[in-house]
């Protein structure tokens, strides 16, 4: 039987950021992302940096509910229990341009991957 790990499907704007945040993920194989708030505009559809900030704000939070992990094993770890994110995240600028600066957690989508039967995150 599988175990399912989260509560509820997130609303499409974080079903959206989430397979962003993911592919990027794949394309760099890197758990660091930046991510310029351009790039983000155009998946928000919000010109506004402050509007688009809030947007963020709440989407990081329904997102970032965490999953706890007991008695499992993950690719061969065996965790007890463990408490985990998505992501962390920071806003920095560079070159005078905003960004979000994000540390996805792998065990995170390794833990979605192996024990939810549809993740919203979109694994293929």
């Amino acid at each position: 039987m599988k175990q399912h790990l989260v509560n509820g499907r997130p609303s499409e704007t974080a079903v959206r950021l989430a397979n962003d945040i993911y592919f990027t993920y794949l394309y760099n194989e890197s758990a660091s992302l930046s991510i310029p708030f351009s790039r983000l505009s155009e998946v928000f559809g919000e010109s506004d940096m402050i509007q688009l900030k809030h947007r963020l704000e709440a989407v990081f939070e329904e997102l970032n509910e965490p999953i706890v992990l007991s008695d499992c094993s993950i690719r061969g770890r065996h965790i007890q229990w463990e408490m985990v994110e998505f992501f962390t995240y920071s806003y920095n600028f560079y070159e005078g341009k905003p960004y979000v600066e994000l540390e996805v957690n792998e065990l995170y989508l390794q833990a979605l991957e192996t024990f939810d039967v549809e993740p919203y995150i979109n694994f293929q």
